[in-house]
C-alpha cells in the first residue's frame, strides 16, 4: 500500500503533507503574544507595520534595521500589526530552509544523509526557538540554502547582468544585516567565482557587485546591534540544545572540531560547506543563538555523513552497518524532543524571560491609556510591542546631570538592565537619582519614573 501511494503521488504533494504537519506541530508550540522576540525582528516589524499604515511612529529614531525588513514587506503589506503573521511566515521560510539543505546535501552526500540531516534540523530545539523569536537564524539559513540555489541556476543559464545576478547580490547583502555569521555568505561566493569562474568578464561583475553590495549594507546598518560580543560559544551550544548543564555544549563543540577537520578538503570542494564554515568561524565572534544555529547544521550535516561512512566500514548486515547511526539517531531525538517539550510547556504557562518581566511589568505602566506615558528602553522595539505605547531608545551619555535631565525632558520611564548599558550612562542615572523613582527592581534590569513627569 505504501509504495503504490509513494508510486503514484507526486512527491510535492508528499512535501506540502509535511509541510502541513510540522508546521501545525511547530505552531502548537509557539507563543503568539508581543514577548520573546529578537529587538531587531521587533524593529523590523513595526518600521513595515508603520510605512504600510501610514502612522507616525517613533521607530525612525531607532536606526536603519537590518534587512529581514525587505523580507517582512508582505507582512507589512497584508498584516500589519500581527505576530502571528510574522510567526507564520517565519515557519514557512523555516521549512523551505530545510528543503534547501535537503537539496544540496542529497547532491553533496547521500539521500540517506540528507534525510537524516533534514528530518534532526526539522525537530531541532534551535530551530524552534529561532522561530519563536523571528531570530536570525532561520532567515539566514534560508538565505545561504537560497543563495547556492541561485548560483546554480545562474551558472547553469549565465545572463551577465541579468535577474539571478542582482538577486544574488541582494541575498549577500541580507545576509549581513544580520549577523557577523551572515559575512559568510558573501565571501564563499567571491571565492566560489575565484576558483570556479566562467569567464573573467562574469567573475569582475561578481567582485565589483559584492563589493558594494556588502559595503552599502554595513555603512547603512553600522554595523551589528544587539549582539553579545566574546561570549562563551559552549555555552551557546548547550543553550541551543535545550540544557541546562554544561556538557552537552562540550559534546558538541569537540564533536564540531572534529568533523571540521576530517573534512576540511571536503568544505573547500563545496560551496555550502564553505558558507557553513565561514559562518561557524565568523559568527564565533559573537557566539549567541544565531551562531549556535550555523555551528549545529554543519555538525548534523557533516556528522551525520561521517558518522553513516564510519558505520559502513563495519562488516555484517544491516544493524551492524546502520546499528551506531540509528542508536545517534535516537538519542539526538530524544535530546531534541526533550528540549521541545520543555519549550511548550513554557509558553503554555505564560512564562516570561527576565527581560520579557520587566518589560511586561511597564506595561501595566501603560495601560491606562490617559496617563502620560513615553519610555527610554534599552529594548525599545520589544518595549513598544508590548506596551503600545511610543517608546524610544535610552538617550546618550550627558556630561553633567543637568544635561542629562535635559536630554529626558518628556520622557516618564526608563527602563534597562544597568548592568549592560555604557558606564557614562549608568553614572548619568546614578547623578539624578534624587529625580527619579523606583519602579520595579527584577533580574532582568530595572524601571524607573521621572518624578514630576507621570503628571499632565
Amino acid at each position: 500500500m505504501f509504495d503504490y501511494l509513494t508510486a503514484r503521488v507526486p512527491v510535492r504533494y508528499w512535501t506540502l503533507l509535511l509541510f502541513l504537519l510540522w508546521g501545525g506541530l511547530v505552531l502548537l508550540t509557539l507563543r503568539f503574544d508581543a514577548y520573546g522576540l529578537d529587538e531587531n525582528a521587533a524593529q523590523a516589524l513595526l518600521l513595515n507595520w508603520s510605512i504600510a499604515g501610514d502612522v507616525a511612529n517613533p521607530i525612525v529614531v531607532f536606526g536603519v534595521p537590518d534587512f529581514r525588513a525587505l523580507l517582512y514587506i508582505p507582512l507589512g503589506i497584508y498584516w500589519p500589526g500581527s505576530v502571528t503573521a510574522a510567526k507564520v511566515f517565519t515557519v514557512l521560510l523555516g521549512f523551505s530552509a530545510v528543503l534547501l539543505f535537503y537539496r544540496w546535501s542529497a547532491r553533496q552526500f547521500t539521500a540517506e544523509t540528507a534525510l537524516i540531516g533534514s528530518g534532526l534540523l526539522l525537530i531541532a530545539p534551535f530551530m524552534l526557538h529561532q522561530i519563536d523569536g523571528l531570530g536570525a537564524g532561520v532567515y539566514l539559513l534560508f538565505v545561504f540554502g537560497a543563495g547556492v540555489w541561485l548560483d546554480d541556476a545562474y551558472r547553469a543559464a549565465p545572463r551577465p547582468l541579468g535577474g539571478k545576478y542582482f538577486l544574488q547580490l541582494l541575498l549577500a547583502a541580507i545576509a549581513v544585516t544580520l549577523h557577523p555569521a551572515g559575512l559568510a555568505c558573501p565571501a564563499a561566493l567571491v571565492w566560489r567565482w575565484y576558483r570556479e569562474p566562467l569567464d573573467a568578464r562574469q567573475q569582475r561583475h561578481i567582485y565589483t557587485g559584492v563589493a558594494l553590495a556588502v559595503l552599502f549594507a554595513l555603512l547603512l546598518r553600522q554595523g551589528w546591534s544587539n549582539l553579545a560580543w566574546w561570549s562563551n560559544p559552549v555555552e551557546a551550544l548547550g543553550n541551543a540544545l535545550g540544557t541546562y548543564s554544561s556538557w552537552p555544549g562540550w559534546l558538541a563543540g569537540a564533536l564540531l572540531v572534529l568533523i571540521v577537520a576530517v573534512n576540511l578538503r571536503r568544505f573547500m570542494r563545496d560551496y555550502m560547506g564553505q558558507m557553513l564554515l565561514a559562518a561557524a568561524t565568523l559568527g564565533a565572534l559573537a557566539a549567541d543563538a544565531v551562531w549556535a544555529t550555523f555551528a549545529l547544521t554543519l555538525l548534523l550535516y557533516y556528522g551525520g555523513a561521517q558518522l553513516i561512512a564510519l558505520n559502513q566500514k563495519w562488516r555484517g548486515g544491516f544493524l551492524a552497518q546502520r546499528g551506531l547511526t540509528l542508536l545517534a539517531i535516537m538519542l539526538i531525538s530524544l535530546l531534541f524532543m526533550g528540549a521541545n517539550k520543555q519549550h511548550y510547556a513554557f509558553n503554555k504557562a505564560g512564562a516570561l524571560s527576565p527581560e520579557d518581566r520587566l518589560i511586561a511589568r511597564l506595561a501595566e505602566e501603560a495601560h491606562d491609556a490617559e496617563s502620560p506615558f513615553s519610555a527610554a528602553s534599552q529594548w525599545p522595539a520589544r518595549t513598544m510591542l508590548a506596551a503600545r505605547r511610543a517608546v524610544l531608545p535610552l538617550p546618550p551619555p550627558a556630561q553633567d546631570a543637568e544635561s542629562f535631565l535635559k536630554q529626558i525632558q518628556g520622557i516618564t520611564h526608563l527602563i534597562f538592565n544597568p548592568y549592560q548599558i555604557d558606564k557614562a550612562l549608568a553614572r548619568n542615572l546614578a547623578e539624578t537619582a534624587g529625580e527619579m523613582e523606583t519602579v520595579a527592581r527584577e533580574p532582568g534590569g530595572v524601571i524607573l519614573r521621572v518624578r514630576g513627569e507621570e503628571q499632565p
